[in-house]
C-alpha cells in the first residue's frame, strides 16, 4: 500500500492505460459475463474504468458486472452494468449499483480482481475482509480470475491456504503474468450412479 501511495497522479494513469492496454492480450473471444470492479477514490487503484470503456466501445458480446457489497456479511451481489444502471457510493466509499439485474454466480467468464499484490503462483494479497475470497469460492472452475497490479509479482511470500482461490493471471504495466491452472478432476462416471 505504501508503495502504492507514493505514486503520483499522472504515474497511476499512465500505469493504469498500460495495464489496460495489456488486459487487451488476453483472448476474450468465449466471455459473455466480465465482472470488474469500479475504482475506490482515494485508494490508488489501478482505473479499471479504462477497461470497461473499451468494453462497451469494442466488445459489444460481452456484458459487464458490477459487485454491490453486503458490507454485514461481507458477501457480493453481481449485478448487470449497463448505461442506465444507477451507481453510488456506499458507506466504505465504494461505487456500486444502487439497483439492477442480479447475474447469477455460474454466469460469469471472467473476474477482474482488485489486489493489493500477488506472487508468482498465484496467490493474492487483498484488503483483508474476505469479499473476493468468498465469491471466488463460489465461481465456476473455468472462470477465468484475473487481478491487476502496478507491480510485477513478488516471490511465494505471499500468505495462503489451502482454500484460497489462485489468479490465472495478473496483468501488470509491463506484460501478463499467467500462471499454470492446476488440473480439474475428471468428473465421475461411475455408471452405478
Amino acid at each position: 500500500m505504501k508503495k502504492r501511495k507514493e505514486l503520483q497522479s499522472e504515474q497511476l494513469e499512465a500505469l493504469s492505460e498500460k495495464i489496460a492496454s495489456n488486459f487487451f492480450s488476453l483472448d476474450l473471444g468465449n466471455v459473455r459475463y466480465l465482472h470488474i470492479y469500479y475504482p475506490i477514490p482515494g485508494k490508488h487503484e489501478i482505473d479499471s474504468l479504462f477497461i470497461s470503456e473499451r468494453i462497451r466501445l469494442h466488445y459489444k458480446q460481452i456484458q459487464l458486472i458490477l459487485p454491490k457489497s453486503d458490507l454485514v456479511s461481507c458477501t457480493l451481489k453481481h449485478i448487470r452494468w449497463d448505461d442506465s444502471t444507477p451507481l453510488s457510493m456506499n458507506a466504505w466509499g465504494i461505487t456500486e449499483p444502487l439497483s439492477g439485474e442480479e447475474v447469477p454466480v455460474g454466469k460469469i467468464d471472467l473476474i477482474v480482481i482488485p489486489l493489493l499484490a500477488c506472487d508468482v503462483d498465484g496467490n493474492r494479497l487483498g484488503y483483508g475482509k474476505g469479499f473476493y475470497d468468498r465469491f471466488l469460492s463460489t465461481c465456476r472452475p473455468d472462470a477465468l480470475k484475473v487481478g491487476l497490479s502496478y507491480f510485477e509479482p513478488l516471490s511465494t511470500i505471499i500468505p495462503h491456504e489451502s482454500h484460497d482461490v489462485r489468479l490465472d493471471a495478473c496483468v501488470t504495466p509491463e506484460k501478463v503474468w499467467n500462471f499454470t491452472r492446476p488440473a480439474q478432476p475428471e468428473p465421475d462416471n461411475d455408471p452405478n450412479e
